[in-house]
């Protein structure tokens, strides 16, 4: 078998034979085999490609190379370069790598697209650290670009200016293609203060305490009314006398989506905690610097920048209160249970993981001089008004609209702003409907 005949055949087996790692696996590795040294990079004009799968994007022109970053499909890759036998040099977030060109294809035209800065940095006047600074940003800030620059530069707008900022500390903004989460597993939760013991008995050691409003994995149904589940990795008994079903209750698969949807009926993963949560730069109705004041790094740039935007047209706004942890809640929960029972608790207060405040994306806010904060009041001030109208503008939508309370499951709250990014936002304000209806899910 001649070279040329070898390669023509390991790359009809890597078609086929690799199939089952797009089924088993999710991630597409399916590139032409090379075994011969790098080839020289040709070099080109960057141009921006499109994935057509999830993709590999390797260290090397060859399959036998590192894997540096998996892509999904549909994600932009800049093209720098082309490689021998079918490979293509990119740049993605800084990196750079090597594709093969069966998985990608030329976007047909250059889209709006937004960044956010992953560290404080200059915009400059061209492409070019010798270049002029025009401003600095800070970290989180997001950015539009509808240009790629030459070298790892982008070409960006912010606040009506222009400038070229580098890929090394920017990341693309997920929040205007990511899917509608997907339901999953149902929910059991503990509905008073209850002890996980060693057997389906009170004469059995006590594990643990949960508070009321805990999830838990119940894996079977024990003798007596007591159900056994799994506590930190160990078998537990309860008793099933305080352990509720919640009908229609799921778990949502991926809750670090900007427009997870988290309501009475789909909850967030036990004790799940956001990772990029970072202090906002907005002021509060409060100085100290507790958990109140974290969002999640792209929805903390966007609150920054439509308090700003407010700010310019004569509407001044306070933050009331943004993240709550999931230890937070659990334990605001509990209180209201002790003190006035899980039914009656569970009518006003959200169930530990249901509460929006726990994704990071959402905030309550009120006018500059802190009135009316998380009142009825607030609905007839112009702030109201003003973030009824513009909030869209900056990818928040006003969550629990009015008349909406058969949808959302709670009462129209006009200071409740929920980042989704500014296509989701736009499209849901241009509609009139509820984050809910816009995914159709409940």
């Amino acid at each position: 078998m001649t070279e040329v005949n070898k390669q023509r055949f390991y790359k009809k087996l890597a078609v086929t034979g690799l199939a089952f790692t797009l089924v088993g696996a999710g991630t597409l590795g399916l590139h032409s085999l090379h075994f011969t040294g790098e080839p020289t990079v040709a070099s080109a004009a960057a141009e921006t490609y499109t994935t057509t799968a999830n993709l590999n994007i390797r260290s090397g022109p060859s399959t036998s190379n590192a894997i540096i970053a998996t892509v999904k499909q549909g994600t932009q890759l800049t093209v720098i370069g082309q490689a021998a036998n079918g490979w293509l040099k990119v740049s993605y977030q800084g990196k750079t790598g090597y594709v093969s060109s069966e998985y990608v294809k030329k976007s047909a035209s250059s889209t709006t697209k937004t960044y956010v800065t992953t560290a404080n940095l200059n915009i400059r006047s061209g492409p070019s650290t010798s270049s002029a600074i025009v401003v600095t940003v800070k970290q989180g800030t997001q950015l539009t670009s509808t240009e790629q620059a030459a070298n790892g530069w982008l070409k960006v707008s912010y606040q009506g200016k222009t400038g070229y900022v580098s890929t090394q500390y920017v990341k693309e903004s997920t929040g205007s293609s990511e899917p509608a989460p997907a339901p999953a597993a149902s929910v059991y939760v503990a509905t008073a203060n209850l002890n996980v013991r060693t057997t389906a008995s009170t004469s059995g050691a006590v594990m643990a305490t949960l508070k009321a409003g805990t999830q838990l994995d119940v894996t079977a149904k024990a003798a007596n009314g007591w159900l056994k589940i799994t506590y930190q990795g160990k078998a537990g008994y309860v008793s099933g006398q305080y352990v509720r079903a919640l009908a229609g209750m799921k778990v949502v698969s991926n809750p670090e989506s900007i427009q997870v949807v988290v309501n009475k009926q789909n909850k967030l993963p036990e004790n799940y905690v956001p990772k990029d949560l970072v202090y906002t730069t907005i002021p509060f109705t409060f100085k100290e610097q507790t958990e109140k004041k974290k969002m999640r790094s792209e929805a903390a740039a966007a609150i920054a920048q439509l308090f700003a935007g407010a700010k310019k047209q004569g509407v001044t706004l306070l933050g009331v209160s943004a993240y709550r942890s999931h230890a937070t809640q659990s334990a605001l929960f509990s209180s209201y249970v002790q003190r006035d029972g899980y039914d009656k608790a569970a009518t006003y207060s959200a169930l530990p993981g249901t509460s929006e405040h726990e994704t990071g994306l959402g905030i309550d806010v009120t006018k500059g001089d802190g009135t009316c904060a998380a009142q009825d009041c607030f609905g007839g001030t112009k702030e109201a008004a003003w973030l009824d109208a513009h909030a869209a503008e900056y990818g928040f939508i006003i969550r629990y609209p009015k008349g909406k309370d058969a949808v959302t499951g709670y009462k129209y709250e006009p200071w409740h702003l929920r980042y989704v990014g500014k296509p989701v936002a736009q499209a849901i304000k241009s509609k009139g409907i509820t984050l809910e209806e816009y995914y159709g899910i409940k």
